[in-house]
């Protein structure tokens, strides 16, 4: 079992602090452990006293986790002292190869009100400097590198943190985060949530990045604390008996899996789009995926309900004639045609339909490709590629792969059933998927029972030494819906 150290202060009210990050850790699958470096007594109303351990302590304290309990990942909240964060920061420095992925939330005082302790600048740098990540609201991100927040975060990063994740606000309810990381920088958007926040929301928020951090890659592990910590506060929206008499505690719901909770990712410098994407006029089906207009002709032949066109690094010259060309095999038959990739050659020629990759959505003019009436489909992979196809609300969701393939190099593992069957239930009722990524007669059963809408395949149909067969099996697969 996956391990996670919180290193922070103890709430008596249960709210904040290493109670919330040891519910957040357990909501991950994680087994938490604590390193506890201050003990305070607060409530849903005020934090009243703060009792900071003594820095022999909080060393035993590691020690103690280090000899039998190494971490996967590590959060630190409120140290109390710059003795206490000498102590922290002196175990960081001597991980070496064994360092796991460290935030630091930079906690200054308790969502009731009460300081936590305020560190010495020169303690504050060398925090910054053995962390990965760096988790402040904007109050706490003006105090580390300023009111500017490009500059801020600037700063911050050259200290030492290659993540800087910036919640919306303390108690975060704005529901708008931006997240600075190594690859990417993006803006994670939601619905604002009704009311006053949370105690321990930020406490929570930073806890599920670095246990979403064990679990997932590095850009979703931003996009699921988001979730996990929105889900918390629209249950406390709901509720009609949050306990304490001020600020109520965070929900700790389990893993979030709610698409209410799925935020809208853009690329940094981005707005949000009202854009949206033409619905299917009828379910993808038996999805073919072909490398050339003679395979889309047979598969046209043979009936199928939708086929796509994917030919990499071909002329612009050639790009507008097989488009048109695979556009007039289609018209008029109940095969839909989506052209992979060349957006503008698909608009010219009337197709039905385009489907875009990841990295294909910040080159395309998506607002023109709606305008032109096209469907679109948008591969994903991940919490953050879902979040960012949901962003353009996209006619059809592809999911992949499923189980591994040699038609292209893949980024990510093979996705597998038990993984598909969360994306089905976070997104079944939205939006229609298909799975793709080495499905054949024998899997198709044992996807169909996920409950995803369609198949895509490629080999098995273009491999087939009998593509009429074989279309006639997948689709007996697919009626069957059972796993075999």
């Amino acid at each position: 079992m996956k391990i996670a150290w919180t290193i922070a202060g103890s709430d008596s009210g249960g709210g904040a602090g290493v109670q919330a990050d040891l519910h957040t850790f357990r909501d991950f699958g994680l087994h938490g452990a604590t390193v506890v470096t201050c003990v305070t007594a607060q409530n849903s109303v005020a934090l009243t006293d703060n009792h900071v351990v003594p820095a022999s302590n909080v060393r035993a304290q590691i020690q103690a986790l280090g000899d039998d309990l190494p971490p996967d990942a590590i959060k630190i909240g409120a140290l109390g002292s710059a003795e206490n964060a000498a102590v922290v920061i002196d175990f960081l420095d001597g991980l070496g190869d064994r360092r796991p992925f460290v935030v630091w939330d930079p906690v200054r005082q308790a969502t009731v009100g009460g300081e936590l302790g305020t560190l010495p600048d020169d303690t504050v740098r060398a925090l910054l400097r053995a962390v990965d990540a760096v988790t402040p609201n904007e109050e706490e991100l003006a105090v580390l590198g300023g009111t500017n927040v490009p500059q801020a975060v600037s700063a911050i990063r050259e200290r030492g943190p290659k993540h800087v994740f910036i919640t919306g606000g303390h108690g975060h309810t704005p529901g708008r985060d931006h997240w600075f990381g190594d690859t990417k920088t993006f803006l994670i958007q939601s619905d604002t949530v009704p009311g006053n926040g949370a105690h321990g929301g930020g406490c929570s928020l930073s806890s599920a990045l670095a246990a979403a951090r064990v679990r997932e890659d590095e850009d979703s592990a931003p996009v699921l604390a988001h979730m996990y910590v929105r889900q918390g506060l629209r249950a406390l929206a709901a509720a009609a008996d949050a306990p304490g008499a001020g600020r109520p505690a965070l929900p700790h719901l389990g893993w979030p899996g709610r698409f209410e909770d799925l935020p809208k990712v853009v690329d940094a410098g981005s707005e949000l789009s009202e854009t949206r994407f033409r619905p299917l006029d009828r379910p993808l089906g038996l999805y073919a995926v072909v490398p050339d207009v003679d395979w889309l002709k047979r598969c046209v032949e043979l009936g199928l309900d939708t086929v796509q066109l994917r030919v990499k690094d071909i002329p612009s010259t050639v790009r507008r004639r097989i488009v048109a060309e695979s556009v007039d095999a289609t018209r008029g038959t109940p095969t839909r045609l989506f052209v992979n990739d060349y957006w503008r050659e698909a608009v010219e020629a009337g197709a039905y339909g385009v489907h875009l990759g990841q990295e294909d959505l910040t080159d395309a003019d998506l607002p023109a490709l709606a305008r032109a009436g096209i469907r679109l489909g948008i591969s994903t992979h991940s919490y953050y590629e879902i979040a960012r196809a949901h962003a353009w609300t996209p006619s059809y969701i592809a999911i992949g792969p499923i189980y591994a393939t040699t038609t292209k190099p893949m980024k990510f593992d093979p996705q597998g059933v038990d993984r598909l069957q969360r994306w089905v239930e976070l997104l079944k009722d939205q939006y229609p998927l298909t799975a793709i990524g080495g499905i054949d007669r024998a899997r198709a059963p044992g996807i169909m029972a996920t409950g995803v809408d369609s198949i895509a395949v490629v080999r098995a149909i273009t491999e087939a030494s009998d593509p009429a067969t074989a279309v006639a099996e997948l689709r007996a697969g697919m009626d069957h819906h059972q796993v075999p």
